[in-house]
């Protein structure tokens, strides 16, 4: 039998053989070229696959894809097979082992489509409760996005999440309520003053309490799992010290809540992310617990304490009152409107011109700040007055970065309890280091 390979009858332009088959293959003699010996050097040419003389035949052969707008991504042409992977991690949950999580529900972008649709029909519906809200740190409902080239306060996915299920924020009562409930406050307050330190170091104990335990809980609802426990044993605990021993408390307590907190999270006491954990659990205890202690050390003085802390308070409320109604009735100047739009430049300089006439006051009928005169008075409504309002636009920072508007609802007319005491608590330090300069 003759090899086809060495006869040149056998092969023909229009006809070749695969490699160890004897069938001859027609590949046609208008577009095929003989085939050089596997010996011979390569011509360089491209064989043609899709065969026949079409030019176009790669045409129909669809190009990739170029997203670079808001228009392109609104295209209904997902539905050929195109998948959008969303990778994003849980907020502070750790999944148990042995547990496959569970696919998203639908796509970043879609969230955010809805969310945004979510804020303008909810933000249109509650206008006029928004103007009357007695909070101005109240951000928009739904959870405003800024841009994204100015900065951002965007929340977590899960946060995000929550903010689209629940876009409707529970509304706020009356100035009547609002005014009740200041009453029987101020009224509960003056007694435990008036009989004694230790009653009064009970009163600001469960305030702190109160406040951290607000905070913990609004970061449970926006799906972090902080060490309650510990940070509610911490802020406790370093306010009742600081009155007993002093400054000594601040490292011993914050030293156990560190390590606590640590062993919170090692111990596996919650499955939960420890980095952000952990930090939020420290964050409050720093923010409601350390500051809150000063109190404490404002107290410590027999009989003078009362007087002390007392004065640094008065000036704080009666500031954030003066604040409250001088920006309602003038305000026209946003102060920081990414972080409380309703807050006003006027309603600031109202604010510390109250608290530094009841200051002024203060020194001169308020013991022990008067015994050194209304200079000494004066000087404790200027320190009020530039601390108060770091106190309050801070936990507006917070309340604008978890979508809620207040923190709690325990007063009615107020919100919570941090919601009410926010800005005393930057001025405890102020008082005390005022306090501590004045009178040693």
């Amino acid at each position: 039998m003759t090899d086809w390979r060495d006869s040149d009858d056998a092969f023909d332009a229009e006809w070749t053989r695969p490699l160890g088959s004897d069938a001859a293959i027609n590949v046609g003699s208008e577009t095929s070229a003989e085939l050089p010996h596997w010996t011979e050097a390569a011509t360089g040419e491209v064989p043609e696959v899709l065969g026949g003389n079409d030019d176009d035949a790669w045409a129909a052969v669809p190009g990739p894809r170029f997203r670079v707008g808001d228009s392109d991504w609104a295209e209904d042409d997902f539905s050929t097979g195109e998948v959008l992977l969303d990778n994003s991690a849980g907020t502070g949950v750790v999944e148990p082992r042995g547990r496959r999580r569970r696919p998203a529900k639908s796509s970043r972008k879609e969230r955010r489509a809805e969310r945004k649709s979510v804020a303008v029909g909810a933000q249109s519906d509650l206008a006029a409760e928004i103007d009357a809200s007695p909070d101005d740190g109240f951000s928009s409902v739904g959870y405003d996005e800024f841009d994204s080239d100015l900065g951002t306060l965007e929340g977590t996915p899960m946060q995000q999440e929550q903010i689209e299920d629940n876009p409707e924020v529970v509304g706020t009562s009356d100035l009547g309520s609002r005014f009740v409930t200041a009453g029987i406050v101020g009224a509960v307050a003056l007694l435990a003053f008036a009989i004694g330190r230790i009653t009064a170091v009970l009163l600001v104990t469960v305030i702190v309490l109160a406040c951290a335990f607000e905070v913990y809980e609004a970061l449970r609802r926006a799906g972090y799992h902080t060490a309650t426990v510990i940070g509610l044993l911490g802020c406790g605990g370093i306010v009742l010290m600081a009155y007993n021993v002093g400054d000594a408390a601040f490292p011993l307590v914050s030293m156990l809540v560190v390590v606590f907190t640590f062993l919170w999270y090692m111990l596996e006491v919650i499955r939960a992310r420890p980095t952000i954990n952990i930090s939020l659990t420290l964050m409050v205890f720093a923010w409601v617990g350390i500051l809150g202690a000063f109190a404490g050390l404002l107290l410590r003085p027999d009989p003078q304490g009362t007087g002390l802390l007392l004065g640094v308070v008065a000036c704080a409320v009666g500031g954030d009152i003066g604040g409250y109604f001088v920006g309602r009735a003038s305000g026209n100047t946003p102060l920081m409107p990414r972080i409380s739009p309703h807050k006003t430049l006027e309603g600031l300089i109202g604010g510390a011109i109250t608290s530094i006439v009841i200051g002024g006051i203060i020194g001169v009928l308020l013991s022990p700040w008067s015994d050194k005169g209304i200079l000494t008075g004066l000087a404790l409504g200027l320190v009020v007055a530039i601390t108060a309002p770091i106190g309050d636009l801070a936990e507006s920072l917070i309340k604008r970065d978890l979508g809620v508007k207040d923190i709690g609802t325990f007063l009615p007319g107020h919100g919570g309890f941090l919601d009410r005491f926010d800005a005393i608590l930057f001025t405890l330090p102020a008082g005390y280091y005022l306090a501590l300069q004045i009178f040693t």
